[in-house]
């Protein structure tokens, strides 16, 4: 695996192991939705990043509990249980959806879990169900490592960014869209849009901001991504940064584009100035209290 933290990342040229990517990511994803208690915000739904990779993380099951996750490294789909069994579903040789779904079904039959999971995806263009898609498939590792790469590096940002922050925070990885974002509550409620769908109504019930990292698709390169929730007033005309970033009409965010990002002097620096501008926001336009939500951590004691 290379070293580099930002690497190149052409949304065209791994198109289509994205697309299996992504899917895999929403088997876990169903299966984290049918075991998991509910949470605010759908934050009970999302998955998380481990350091092999994404995880469920563990979800209770009659006293036990499961973990599923997509390695990484080895390429794999696991199911680990807190009784110390586990199958493994090996995603190379690439095959296709259907292939690697029965899969799925089948280690849950062995592993003794009757859970019901729904085959259809999610907020994607193409919602062909996972057991009938027997269309050929593509998985290239080395592609899906330098996507991790990139989500591992700016998952750093946002916790060492977040530290400072007092109130609810989470980084997510959203299967529905494949982005990893991190979203800041200041712990007050908004009445929830009317004119959304089901998952929207429930989750846009409370102030809140939210960045992340898309991956890009079939009509966008990869960028970095910022909102607030209710958005300011004249949101498009408020001042951001770096230079790079803007206001895109198309996704109603401000967005920083990853290749700028990336190419820039100081990559970190360049995102983390994004973060900034978009906090900002939250205090000067969206009346966000700094003081009250500032957290200054206690000194660490030196180490004996």
């Amino acid at each position: 695996m290379s070293d580099v933290v930002w690497p190149e990342l052409d949304a065209a040229a791994w198109a289509a192991t994205r697309k299996s990517l992504h899917l895999y990511t929403q088997m876990l994803g169903k299966l984290r939705v049918a075991l998991s208690p509910s949470q605010p915000n759908w934050m009970f739904t999302a998955l998380l990043l481990s350091a092999r990779g994404l995880t469920t993380g563990p979800m209770p099951w009659h006293g036990r509990s499961l973990e599923g996750s997509l390695d990484v490294f080895s390429s794999e789909l696991r199911l680990e249980l807190s009784d110390g069994r586990s199958r493994s579903i090996a995603l190379v040789p690439a095959r296709t959806i259907a292939d690697i779904y029965a899969d799925l079904l089948a280690a849950l039959k062995a592993l003794d879990l009757d859970v019901t999971l729904s085959p259809i995806p999610q907020e994607v263009a193409d919602a062909t169900p996972f057991d009938t898609d027997r269309r050929p498939a593509a998985y290239d590792p080395a592609a899906v490592e330098r996507w991790f790469r990139i989500v591992t590096a700016t998952a750093g940002i946002f916790e060492a960014w977040r530290a400072h922050f007092f109130g609810r925070t989470g980084i997510q990885v959203w299967w529905g869209a494949l982005d990893i974002s991190l979203m800041l509550f200041n712990g007050k409620h908004v009445p929830p849009p009317t004119d959304r769908g089901y998952l929207l109504r429930y989750d846009l019930d409370a102030e809140l901001l939210n960045v992340g990292f898309y991956p890009g698709d079939d009509t966008a390169a990869p960028f970095f991504y910022g909102n607030i929730f209710p958005q300011p007033e004249n949101a498009p005309q408020l001042p951001i940064a770096p230079a790079a970033a803007s206001w895109s009409d198309t996704v109603k965010e401000w967005v920083l584009p990853y290749e700028a990002c990336r190419t820039a002097a100081d990559p970190a620096a360049a995102l983390g100035a994004f973060l900034d501008a978009i906090y900002a926001l939250c205090v000067s336009a969206a009346g966000w209290d700094r003081g009250a939500l500032s957290y200054v951590a206690p000194k660490r004691p030196a180490h004996k």
